[in-house]
């Protein structure tokens, strides 16, 4: 793992925020654990924080759905991540999920680990822009082959690794396609809260026809610093969540219960936190463009603020041994484009993480920039 080559200071790689807990979450779970809130809770979570949940889905998705609905429309779950095994052990296995190219890992890992597989379709390199009809003939080819037919859609916007912020058009492109196919959505939604530029987050669940047909996974790990408490959730029409409790239950039994009451109680009491988390990081990538362009990095212009996707310096024609050298002679390290694709045109890419507190970024920016600017590379 390329994390564990450099120090802490030159680590732009790791897809996690190194940033410092909100005090008031950090003695509320102090609180909770003194008080011996530390045994199993129900397997769809605790009723506090699937309220608290429910109320920040109504109020900034434009979703409404009932925390206490039988069948369950809403799972409390370890991270994204556990509701995406939850739905590829109980919709997947045997079947296909399409992914768009950059992709993010994970994506495909889970799904193949369990039984199914995944399908690629590219994205263009430059714009991270696609063919609607290309789309549409796609899937079609797809759903009706014998061996894994196409059963469905992974829509992550942002996107890791691009952060590209799927427009209107784009959601709606999809949703036609699954609506027309019958296929399952799966939304990921983990970095709805870095959405920067003019082009806002929508979620697919709420365009229509698609409620019906969209499971959307989120997670607190990045918007709350907490990548290590393992809390998520994923939501849906009930006859598309309630089986993932099986799932859920047999993998995991439950999320860790003073940290889910924990969060619970402090989810929805500041107004304002989602503006200060956005205006933080539009700071934060505004430092790391201007630097990294400074030395010859093309910036994609995402419209989110959690990863730059930037294509290396026109001298460099493959991001692997460049950031092998940017490890041995400076310290620092980004991830190849490489590691998000099956095709060779995104070698000359790669992601970097700006989610670091600021003195460590600019200490990583740092290294970085001045290993390029002089003559020890390239």
């Amino acid at each position: 793992m390329i994390t564990r080559l450099v120090p802490p200071d030159g680590n732009l790689v790791q897809g996690q925020p190194e940033l410092t807990i909100d005090p008031g979450l950090a003695a509320a779970a102090g609180e909770l654990i003194a008080a011996s809130q530390n045994h199993y809770s129900p397997a769809e979570g605790v009723a506090e924080l699937r309220r608290a949940v429910a109320g920040k889905i109504g109020m900034l998705n434009g979703v409404e759905i009932d925390p206490d609905a039988v069948p369950l429309e809403l799972l409390i779950t370890p991270g994204a991540t556990g509701g995406l095994i939850a739905i590829a052990a109980t919709y997947l296995k045997d079947m296909s999920a399409l992914v768009f190219e950059p992709y993010y890992p994970y994506h495909r890992r889970i799904i193949e680990e369990l039984g199914g597989r995944t399908q690629i379709f590219t994205l263009d390199t430059e714009t991270l822009r696609f063919d609607r009809e290309e789309l549409r003939v796609r899937c079609r080819e797809l759903r009706d082959r014998r061996e894994f037919p196409l059963r469905a859609i992974i829509a992550c916007t942002p996107v890791n690794p691009t952060g590209k912020v799927f427009t209107r058009e784009e959601l709606q492109a999809i949703a036609d396609v699954c609506q027309e196919f019958d296929l399952l959505c799966i939304a990921d939604e983990v970095y709805e809260h870095y959405v920067t530029g003019p082009r806002p987050h929508l979620s697919i669940a709420s365009l229509p026809g698609m409620w019906e047909r969209t499971i959307t996974v989120n997670s607190f790990s990045k918007s709350w610093n907490i990548s290590g408490w393992r809390l998520g959730y994923a939501y849906g029409h009930h006859r598309l969540v309630a089986p993932l409790n099986n799932a859920n239950n047999v993998f995991y039994v439950c999320a860790p219960t003073p940290l889910q009451k924990a969060l619970a109680q402090v989810l929805m009491a500041d107004p304002h936190y989602y503006a200060r988390l956005r205006e933080k990081f539009i700071s934060k990538r505004l430092r790391a463009s201007i630097a990294l362009a400074e030395v010859g990095f093309r910036i994609y212009d995402s419209g989110s603020a959690f990863y730059i996707w930037a294509r290396i310096p026109e001298r460099f024609d493959d991001a692997m041994p460049l950031n092998q050298a940017l490890i041995e002679r400076a310290g620092v390290a980004g991830v190849p484009g490489s590691a998000f694709t099956d095709s060779d045109q995104w070698d000359a890419y790669m992601r970097l993480c700006i989610a670091r507190e600021d003195d460590i970024l600019e200490i990583a920016l740092s290294k970085l920039t001045h290993a390029l600017a002089g003559t020890t590379l390239g």
